[in-house]
């Protein structure tokens, strides 16, 4: 596929302090997401524990 200087797409991106429910946010929209809509999910952790990824992994949306 073959994208032009015009094609856009569709970026979310979700900030706040540590603990103000960022993953949840996250989970909850997975949760809601369109059948068929196929999604990609980029998590910047900084740390030696990837505790968003775990969490996001186990609530995963094949």
């Amino acid at each position: 596929m073959t994208h032009g200087l015009n094609d856009r797409i569709p970026t979310n991106v979700i900030i706040g302090f540590l603990g103000s429910g960022k993953t949840t946010a996250i989970a909850k929209l997975i949760d809601k997401r369109p059948a068929g809509e196929k999604w990609s999910i980029l998590i910047n952790e900084f740390g030696t524990v990837s505790i968003d990824h775990a969490l996001l992994e186990a609530n995963s949306f094949d």
